[in-house]
């Protein structure tokens, strides 16, 4: 079979492929005589294909590249069965939010553990004074060779109390031996919105609607005379046209990616270096995103047992973009607001600061031009390791890595319009804030490792070692006012006032000790198990005991292989981990500063009460999985897994007595679980004629509930309209029951309760429910297709997420029913709401003031999210070094690819995108399935070529 190796930053062969057998001896190798071998994790550990008894999948490096995703995460999306990764905003270097498995934690962490090169790396926002900053989005996917995604109990037991939500080992590209290979690959395009329906009045329109709102208000005795004294509000002569929504807006944002490297070895040394840079530009003016990359790894073989690496990778990345929600500075939000009525300048051609608006100075265009958030950010992994066989059947090895990232961040508010104006403060207008942040992780690792084969049919391996990590934090903000009118100048020493400055700092440890090992009997019976025993200092006088252990029957390797399999082989695994994704002084009784506390004298004020006994969330890990192959040479392949996660002793608030002090106290008190179905089914084939064809679908059902809550009778309440409430989904939505409109005479109507039979008008009377519709997907599926023929390619990539929803945080105002009467631009108001012509209207009668409260929270504006998106197609052509006949050049690569060029929603009336989430929360479940007047994501269409030389 044709088998790929890769020497990996221990030196040990990594394999690549599906089949499960063996090849002795390659003669590209660094060692000549070899068995095929992976590796679990970051440790050193080896395991050949049978002994492998956990879940996990590995994608290679052409398909993180492929969708051209910023963040590598990102780019997982549809590529693993039971993974979830959207971004929280199309703001390009936005957060994402990555699930496996569906929820680990109702309030902790609930991102995966991310480890590169055997450094565990932070993840998540990293911004103070941005809207957000993916720390991810700082790593360059052209430089990873693979990553892959551990999922199940035995697979991440050896990281412990980390090990909750799953685990994505990232593993960089390396050198060549006996290569010296260079490759440059520029990649340039253009985008648009890729979903989006609002539709929007024109001048004349909103006019009309203002004027309705007004008659159906009492406040004008006709039609007509509303529309007059509508259009005398507005000030409008009747003929001018403003977009404002197309005016804050990029036509087609830009995106430009450029990426140089070296791939080479000798007999004892290979290396790989790389450079990079990417732009892109978002559907915001002022949104824009760059990074610039490097990257260098070495792997030298200092002699037949010692084995050594070194990884660095470096990245800058220049984030601009404006604020998220209902800021009025927020383009997006404020364009679908005003009135284009309303001129964007005056007649001199200075900004229209007199506007018809909840703030007649809040001129989005002025805002966008004149003010500023920026954000700088750097970044260094690096990593030195070493592999040492000191004895027959024993080896060490080592690794010691860092992560820092420092952030510049800077927000600015001009001093004439807009937020930097403050009548009546004697600090004056204008304001500057700078943040500096700075993140520092290191990790260090020693592993003793003993193998060994008896009577070549009893393979026992062992692996006893030591992990430490520790995580600092730091962040120091000033802020100044006073700045000079008309002044532009973003210094802090040109604003005449500081009013005020602070800053924090913490740190965090954990020492791991592990203990991994594994039985394989005859290469068909293997049993794998793993202990770890956790400090970590934010639960002093606490250890964690974590484990897990996986059984394996390959029935093809034990000869009994049933009917037309080609390899057939049942995975079962059991265990336990942890969660530490909470403060680092969660236990403790916390202390803030205060500079007048009694008296205006100084002094230290208790906020957080001390909690003792706190510990751990943990997470009960079961699956079964089946990997198979049929059909001629294995063409068929698949995998099948069912799984159940226990989350158990989760952090959690209770009320406290007031007296005390503090309102509530934190507890490991909750409960809930995660339980499904993954999928896998490919298929691949070839033929002489020069053709190859391989098609894959994932599928993934996920079920979540929360279990118990310390016996709470009442739902628990969350941000993002949601409950937390045993028996129910943890993102179900939970607001009142839109019951329409009464065609009698426009009124909103609600449902009483969740029982649906009987009907208010009384938004007071409706009572808070359980909707039976969350933000979770319970379906996720894809669909890869690639196709071959001779130098052609054609792929694509298809995405689907189903049965869950989506709600609009900000519609209760520019749909609102006339409650911000002149703020509301949607063409459904005017041509969808009750009139008495339109009794079936699916909008509540239009009244200037608000009809009823028609725009409080209800399920009037919660959406179906389900949709398939068309996620990546490609088309290339590769000219080879005979047709090319250019000195120097092995083959030129071309090709055009489009991301998410078609997105069908299943609710037809979802106008945003059905993949939104928010970043204005602190829990993920609040977070998710929120519309929160976000940048839109793009549809982009691109031309590439890479050269290899």
């Amino acid at each position: 079979m044709n088998v790929k190796l890769r020497v990996l930053s221990v030196g040990v062969l990594f394999f690549i492929g599906h089949a499960v057998s063996a090849q002795k001896t390659k003669n590209d190798t660094i060692r000549g005589e070899i068995d095929e071998v992976v590796v679990t994790g970051s440790y050193g550990i080896r395991q050949t294909p049978e002994q492998v008894t956990g879940s996990s999948v590995k994608i290679g490096a052409d398909k993180l590249v492929r969708p051209s995703a910023i963040s590598i995460e990102n780019a997982l999306q549809g590529q693993v069965a039971g993974l979830m990764s959207t971004a929280s905003s199309g703001q390009p270097g936005a957060n994402s939010i990555t699930l496996i498995r569906g929820l680990g934690s109702l309030t902790s962490g609930n991102n995966p553990l991310y480890i590169l090169d055997g450094v565990p790396i932070p993840s998540g926002d990293v911004s103070g004074l941005l809207t957000s900053q993916n720390s991810l989005s700082l790593i360059n996917p052209a430089d990873i060779e693979n990553i892959e995604v551990l999922k199940d109990g035995v697979a991440t037991a050896v990281y412990g109390s980390r090990g909750a939500n799953g685990v994505i080992v990232i593993t960089t590209k390396s050198g060549k031996k006996g290569r010296s290979d260079l490759n440059f690959t520029s990649e340039i395009g253009a985008g648009e919105i890729a979903f989006e329906k609002f539709k929007m009045l024109n001048a004349g329109e909103s006019t009309s609607l203002f004027g309705r709102s007004l008659f159906n208000a009492g406040q004008a005795t006709t039609l007509q005379n509303g529309y007059n004294l509508a259009k005398s509000e507005y000030g409008w002569d009747g003929v001018s046209d403003y977009d404002w929504n197309r005016a804050v807006r990029r036509a087609n944002p830009a995106f430009s990616r450029y990426n140089f490297n070296y791939s080479g070895g000798v007999e004892n040394l290979l290396i790989f270096a790389s450079l990079g840079y990417l732009q892109q530009e978002g559907i915001s003016r002022d949104s824009k995103f760059d990074r610039y990359n490097g990257a260098l790894r070495a792997d030298w073989k200092a002699s037949d047992k010692l084995k050594m690496n070194m990884s660095v990778n470096l990245s800058r990345s220049v984030q601009r973009g404006a604020t998220d929600g209902s800021a009025f500075s927020n383009p997006v939000f404020t364009g679908r607001l005003m009135s284009p009525t309303q001129s964007f300048y005056n007649p001199d051609g200075t900004y229209n600061t007199k506007l018809y608006y909840l703030s007649e100075e809040f001129n989005p265009i002025g805002i966008q031009n004149e003010n500023l958030e920026k954000g700088i950010f750097n970044k260094i992994i690096t990593s030195v390791g070493g592999d040492y066989q000191f004895l027959p059947n024993f080896r060490y090895s080592s690794n010691f890595g860092l992560d820092y990232t420092s952030g510049n961040e800077l927000l600015y508010w001009n001093p004439d319009f807009g937020d930097g104006t403050f009548d009546g403060d004697a600090n004056g207008n204008g304001y500057l804030a700078r943040q500096f942040n700075n993140y520092l992780t290191w990790n260090w690792y020693n592993f003793v490792h003993y193998n060994k084969v008896f009577a070549d049919k009893h393979n026992v391996s062992v692996s006893v070692g030591l992990e430490a990590t520790r995580t600092e934090r730091e962040f120091n903000v000033l802020n100044v006012q006073g700045f000079p009118a008309g002044t532009r100048i973003k210094y802090a020493d040109v604003g005449a006032n500081p009013t005020g400055a602070g800053g924090s700092a913490d740190f965090r440890s954990l020492v791991g000790y592990v203990t991994r090992a594994s039985y394989t009997y005859n290469k068909f019976l293997t049993f794998t198990g793993s202990f770890r025993r956790d400090g970590y200092s934010g639960f002093t006088g606490y250890n964690g005991n974590f484990w897990g252990a996986g059984l394996s029957f390959d029935f093809g390797k034990a000869n009994v292989l049933p009917g037309f399999f080609k390899s057939l082989k049942l995975r079962a695994s059991y265990g336990e981990n942890g969660n530490q994704a909470v403060g680092p002084y969660a236990k403790y009784d916390q202390y803030s500063y205060r500079g007048a506390y009694i008296s205006s004298n100084a002094g230290f004020v208790s906020n957080v009460a001390p909690v003792e006994g706190l510990y751990w969330e943990k997470s009960d890990k079961s699956n079964i999985g089946l990997d198979f192959t049929f059909g001629k040479n294995g063409a068929v392949y698949g995998t099948l897994e069912v799984y159940k996660n226990n989350n158990t002793d989760q952090i959690f608030s209770v009320p406290n007595p007031a007296s005390t002090g503090f309102s509530s106290l934190t507890k490991n008190i909750a409960d809930s679980y995660s339980k499904g179905l993954e999928a896998t089914l490919g298929f691949r084939v070839g033929n002489s004629e020069g053709i190859n064809w391989n098609t894959k679908f994932n599928y993934a059902y996920n079920d979540s509930r929360i279990k118990s809550l310390n016996g709470e009778t009442n739902p628990t309440t969350i941000d993002g309209f949601k409950a937390f409430f045993p028996g129910h989904n943890p993102t179900e939505f939970y607001t009142r029951l839109w019951a329409g409109v009464d065609p009698k005479n426009g009124d909103p109507l609600w449902y009483t309760d969740d029982s649906k039979t009987a009907t208010t008008n009384n938004s007071g009377l409706a009572k808070l429910s359980f909707t039976g519709k969350h933000a979770l997907p319970t379906h996720i599926g894809s669909w890869y297709n690639e196709l071959n023929y001779k130098n052609f390619k054609l792929s694509f990539l298809i995405n689907y997420q189903g049965n869950y929803s989506v709600y609009d945080r900000w519609a209760f105002v520019y749909d609102s029913s006339g409650q911000y009467g002149y703020l509301n631009q949607m063409s459904s108001a005017l041509y969808n709401s009750w009139t008495p012509e339109n009794p079936n209207a699916v909008q509540p009668k239009y009244v200037y003031g608000g009809n009823k409260n028609a725009n409080s929270a209800s399920t009037r504006y919660l959406f179906d999210g389900d949709h398939i998106r068309l996620r990546n197609v490609e088309f290339g052509y590769r000219f080879t070094k005979d047709v090319l006949k250019i000195d120097g050049v092995k083959g030129i690569y071309v090709y055009a690819r489009g991301v998410n060029l078609l997105t069908y929603a299943f609710d037809k009336n979802l106008y945003f995108d059905p993949e939104s989430n928010s970043n204005a929360f602190t829990y993920t479940a609040s977070n998710l399935g929120v519309y929160d007047q976000t940048q839109p994501n793009l549809r982009q269409y691109m031309l590439g070529v890479s050269v290899d030389f």
